[in-house]
């Protein structure tokens, strides 16, 4: 009886290889590009919610009033962009500074933006007043205006913050 000997080939020929890497390429083409948009949008998010977060905070201060203000027109609580950290600070003596030790601080995503709604001027700082009113005053010669804000990252539309 002749024995007969099989080989049986294994493994991948060159064609599949190459549809393989092909298909690879196309899906990576496609998904690096959402990817970036799925990240920006990350950090527009983060950047929202944090100022979302700033100013509550900044708000709640000025209301508790812990340093007794009774003049209107005097900041009692502000939040402070400066550096590409969001920053709430309170009053002392009857003055605030963005130096002050910070109640509150946390960083923005270095592609995110704050500016003014409809303006585009850079967000400098928002104060309050002991009744939680937001001023237009200065605090540490940055100028706190009354306005909504818009939160922009690269080409994503522009989140808006309406202040507390």
């Amino acid at each position: 009886m002749a024995m007969r000997s099989t080989f049986k080939m294994q493994g991948f020929t060159l064609i599949e290889v190459m549809v393989v890497i092909g298909l690879v390429a196309f899906l990576l083409t496609l998904g690096i590009p959402l990817a970036r948009e799925w990240v920006l949008s990350a950090h527009q998010r983060e950047a929202k919610g944090a100022l979302d977060e700033a100013l509550g905070r900044a708000k709640a201060l000025a209301l508790r009033n812990p340093q007794g203000l009774t003049d209107q027109t005097l900041p009692a609580a502000a939040v402070c962009l400066t550096a590409g950290k969001l920053v709430v600070v309170p009053a002392t003596a009857q003055k605030i500074t963005c130096d002050t030790k910070a109640e509150w601080a946390q960083s923005l995503p270095s592609d995110a933006t704050i500016v003014l709604t409809k303006t585009n001027i850079p967000f400098q700082c928002v104060a309050y007043n002991e009744r939680g009113v937001a001023l237009v005053t200065t605090v540490s010669n940055l100028s706190c205006l009354q306005a909504g804000l818009d939160v922009n990252v690269a080409s994503e539309e522009a989140f808006f913050v309406q202040l507390p």
